[in-house]
């Protein structure tokens, strides 16, 4: 019952409270102009992340306790808000980000106890706490990355939290972090009333690194307490397009740090015309991997080799969107 107040509070106050921001926001003109690199016509109201967050919060804080897992999490989520609001006012040095990024990271990493190994004895215990820094940094700058099109990036912070929240259930578990991911849910999904295409509110730094953080804390307390398996399926389409991406840009000698529409989301949105039809197909790979998750409870290792499929037979289909692959039937009668 509790679970279920928390989600649809989240969605109602996210709702209203974006509702209001964008009001504000438009009459104090803090828009993101489009241009050639951006994905959006027009003038579009950014900072969305603001309201989500503090939906979140305000329900997560009024039904669930605050533990010390929370605490460490919450000041480095703030962190990166902090500096990502700056980043969104005006750019910040890399530096200042990355050191952010580090430095959240590393907290997280230091929740976890000592006794506790998040990849369940494969590694010695410095290279697995290294391993998740890196990946946890990574998965950060990733998250950011992937916000490219209207509602993408809300559908997966709904789809990393609702299956936590799925795959704690399946395990007839308990978590600290339940009741922070089925905040993040509802809120997440009180927004994407407002970002969905043609979206009227962008998630801003300001939302997605934060986001992208909770959701990458989510896996790795996942991976430590329950499965690795369903810790990596979960964010799999995401880390896939967005490594494979950055992957082929340093091939071609570019810098992988200046913005780019060279994403397979974005290439095929661009090609077909419709952020929604692409969002919508993340959507439904992203469902089959939640039951993948459960099924990696059991199966770990089918269940891991069923999402690689999945993942690649979207990717695809990105690839045929947008004119990059030509399926062999193409052009017969």
């Amino acid at each position: 019952m509790v679970a279920m107040l928390t989600v649809l509070l989240a969605f109602t106050a996210s709702v209203l409270l974006t509702h209001l921001f964008i009001r504000l926001v438009d009459g104090l003109g803090l828009v993101a102009e489009s241009n050639e690199r951006s994905m959006h016509k027009g003038a579009t109201a950014t900072g969305g992340g603001l309201p989500l967050l503090l939906s979140a919060l305000l329900i997560f804080f009024a039904f669930w306790p605050l533990g010390k897992v929370h605490a460490l999490l919450l000041v480095a989520a703030a962190l990166l808000a902090v500096v990502s609001f700056l980043d969104d006012l005006k750019p910040v040095s890399r530096w200042l980000r990355f050191g952010a990024h580090i430095t959240a990271a590393a907290v997280c990493i230091s929740s976890i106890p000592l006794s506790q190994l998040i990849f369940h004895g494969w590694l010695p215990l410095w290279l697995d706490r290294a391993l998740a820094l890196f990946a946890l940094v990574w998965f950060i700058n990733l998250f950011n990355f992937m916000d490219g099109i209207d509602g993408i990036a809300a559908v997966e912070v709904m789809t990393i939290t609702g299956g936590y929240a799925v795959v704690i259930a399946a395990a007839q578990a308990t978590s600290p972090l339940l009741g922070l991911a089925l905040a993040a849910l509802g809120a997440t999904a009180g927004f994407l009333f407002w970002n969905w295409h043609p979206a009227r509110v962008f998630l801003g730094d300001v939302g997605s690194v934060p986001l992208g953080f909770i959701c990458g804390a989510l896996m790795i307390w996942l991976a430590v307490q329950h499965s690795l398996a369903a810790a990596l399926i979960l964010p799999l389409y995401f880390v896939a397009d967005a490594t494979i991406t950055i992957l082929m840009r340093l091939r071609r000698g570019e810098k992988i740090w200046e913005p780019h529409r060279s994403h397979f989301y974005q290439r095929s949105a661009q090609a077909l015309g419709s952020h929604a039809v692409v969002v919508r197909r993340v959507a439904v790979c992203n469902a089959v991997l939640i039951g993948l998750a459960v099924l990696a409870l059991s199966m770990p290792v089918t269940a891991f080799a069923l999402a690689i499929v999945t993942v690649a037979i979207l990717l695809a289909w990105m690839e045929i969107a947008s004119g990059t692959l030509v399926p062999s039937n193409a052009g017969s009668s």
